[in-house]
C-alpha cells in the first residue's frame, strides 16, 4: 500500500501526491470530489485561492486508510497569491482557451469538409440515377458504395456540429475578460460582495484593520474579501474614467423616465439603491410607460423596482412630453441634450419650490367619539357572533359596547367570520348605526377579522353621524 499525502495550500489548491497509477488510490478518492489530470494528478477541482475544504479532505482520508493506505493531510493557508493575480491567472488562461477550442473546431471542420468530399466522389457512379443491379456481379460494390456514402454524410454532420460546439466555445472564452469586467456586471457583484463582509464583520465584533494579520478562517475570508472588492472597484473607477456612465440616485428625479431593457418607465420613486418605475403589466409592450398607464380605477399607482445598474439612460419629463408630441420615441443617444438641458438637481429643486409653495391643507382631526374599526369574532360552526368597536389605536371603544350577532334560526356560521350570513349582517348592523365599511377585512389572532370603517354618507333631511354623536 501506498503512503499518500493529501496537501493543500491556496497556491496550489488540494491536491494527492505519492499516488501512482494502479494503486488503487483514485478509485477511491473519485468517489469524494478528486479529479484527475494529465499536469497535476489527483486534485480537487475550484480549490486554488480558497479556503481548504475539510469535510472533503477528511472523508477520503478516512476511505484511503480504510482501504490499507497510510494518509498525511497538510494544510497550508498563508502561501496564497493575490486576487489580482488570480484574476490575471484567470484571462490568461482563457485566452489560452480560445486557441485550443479554435484548433479543434478547425480540425473538425477539415473533418466534416474531407468526409463530405469523399461522400460526393463516391455517389459519382449513382450520379445519373443508375440503381442498384439486383443479381447482377456488381450489386456487392454498390451496396458497400451506399452505405460508405450513408457514413461518410453521417460523420460529415457530426464533424460540423463538433466545429460549431467548439467555435462557439472559443467566442465564450474570447469574450470572458470583457463579460467579467463589465462595470454594470461588477457594480452587482459588488454589492453581494459587500454584503458578504458586513455578514462576517457582525459574527466577528465589528470590523478589522487591513494591517491586522488574520489568526483563523473569519480573518482569512474578510482579508480575501476586501481585497476581492479593492479589485473590483478598481475596474469600476477605471471604466467610470474611460466614459462609462455609471447612474446613480442623484441622475433621477421624480417624473423623469429612465431607459431600462429597451423600454422607458418613468420614474414614480428614486430610492437609495432602486428606482421605482411605472409599471402595468397590460400595457407592458409599450414603449413608454408613463405613471399615467400605470394608474388604476382605483387611484393606485402600479410600481416596480429597477436597480441603477439596468439604466442606460435619463430623459426628463418635459423632453419625453415633446418627444411623444412629435410622435417620436427617443433613443439612449438623442436624449443627452435634453438631459443636460434640464439637469436632475434643477428638476428636484424645482419641485421643493413648488412643494413649498403649495397651499397646506387644513389638518383633519377626527372625532375621537366615533369609532374607527370593527373586530367580529366567531368561531366555526357557531351560532353566535361578537362585534366590537374599536378606536384609533385597535382597542375597544370606551363609548360602545360589545353587540351580539345571532345566526338565523336552525343555521350556523359554518365558515365563521367569513360566513355570507354572518358578512351580510354585519353590514346591516354597521347600516343601522350609520356606518359602513371602508376597508378589506383582516385576520386578527383567534377567530376574529377586523375592517375600517366610516360615517355611512347621510340622505337628504337626515343628520350627520357627527351631529349624532
Amino acid at each position: 500500500m501506498a503512503d499518500i499525502t493529501i496537501t493543500h495550500s491556496r497556491l496550489e489548491g488540494t491536491l494527492i501526491d505519492g499516488s501512482v497509477k494502479g494503486d488503487g488510490v483514485w478509485d477511491v478518492v473519485r468517489h469524494h470530489g478528486f479529479r484527475s489530470s494529465r499536469n497535476v494528478g489527483l486534485y480537487v477541482p475550484h480549490s486554488r485561492d480558497k479556503e481548504a475544504d475539510l469535510w472533503r479532505i477528511n472523508r477520503a482520508k478516512l476511505a484511503l486508510e480504510a482501504d490499507g493506505h497510510s494518509v498525511t493531510v497538510e494544510i497550508d493557508e498563508e502561501t496564497r497569491r493575490t486576487f489580482a493575480e488570480a484574476e490575471a491567472d484567470r484571462v490568461e488562461r482563457a485566452e489560452e482557451r480560445v486557441e485550443r477550442f479554435e484548433g479543434y473546431a478547425d480540425n473538425a471542420a477539415r473533418s466534416s469538409n474531407a468526409r463530405r468530399a469523399r461522400a460526393d466522389d463516391i455517389s459519382r457512379r449513382f450520379e445519373f440515377g443508375q440503381p442498384i443491379l439486383v443479381g447482377h456481379h456488381s450489386e456487392g460494390k454498390a451496396r458497400r458504395d451506399a452505405a460508405r456514402i450513408d457514413t461518410n454524410m453521417r460523420k460529415s454532420f457530426e464533424d460540423a456540429d463538433r466545429a460549431g460546439h467548439f467555435q462557439h466555445r472559443a467566442g465564450a472564452a474570447a469574450a470572458y475578460e470583457q463579460h467579467r469586467n463589465d462595470p454594470y456586471r461588477t457594480l452587482r457583484r459588488l454589492e453581494k460582495l459587500r454584503a458578504e463582509l458586513r455578514v462576517i464583520e457582525r459574527r466577528n465584533g465589528g470590523p478589522v484593520a487591513d494591517d491586522v494579520p488574520p489568526t483563523d478562517r473569519d480573518g482569512r475570508i474578510m482579508r480575501d474579501l476586501r481585497e476581492e472588492i479593492a479589485h473590483w472597484e478598481e475596474v469600476v473607477a477605471k471604466a467610470e474614467a474611460d466614459g462609462v456612465k455609471i447612474w446613480r440616485p442623484e441622475d433621477f428625479a421624480p417624473g423623469d423616465f429612465v431607459l431600462s431593457r429597451r423600454t422607458w418607465y418613468q420614474i414614480a420613486r428614486v430610492n437609495p439603491k432602486t428606482l421605482s418605475i411605472a409599471w402595468n403589466l397590460r400595457l407592458a409592450p409599450k414603449q413608454v410607460m408613463t405613471l399615467e398607464d400605470a394608474t388604476f380605477d382605483d387611484g393606485r399607482v402600479g410600481t416596480f423596482t429597477v436597480d441603477y445598474t439596468n439604466a442606460r439612460a435619463r430623459c426628463p419629463e418635459k423632453a419625453m412630453a415633446a418627444f411623444l408630441a412629435d410622435g417620436k420615441v427617443p433613443g439612449a443617444r438623442s436624449v443627452g441634450e435634453a438631459s443636460a438641458q434640464y439637469p436632475a438637481e434643477d428638476v428636484r429643486r424645482e419641485q421643493a419650490e413648488a412643494k413649498k409653495a403649495r397651499p397646506k391643507a387644513p389638518k383633519k382631526r377626527s372625532d375621537p367619539k366615533i369609532p374607527k374599526r370593527v373586530l367580529v369574532e366567531c368561531e366555526l360552526g357557531a351560532s353566535e357572533a361578537t362585534l366590537t368597536w374599536l378606536n384609533g389605536n385597535s382597542q375597544p371603544h370606551p363609548d360602545h359596547k360589545p353587540e351580539t350577532i345571532t345566526a338565523p334560526e336552525g343555521e350556523k356560521y359554518h365558515r365563521a367570520t367569513w360566513s355570507r350570513n354572518l358578512m351580510k349582517q354585519v353590514d346591516e348592523l354597521l347600516a343601522e348605526r350609520g356606518y359602513e365599511r371602508s376597508g378589506k377585512w383582516k385576520p386578527r389572532r383567534g377567530w376574529g377579522e377586523v375592517t375600517a370603517i366610516v360615517p355611512a354618507p347621510a340622505k337628504d333631511g337626515e343628520p350627520k353621524q357627527e351631529e349624532l354623536s
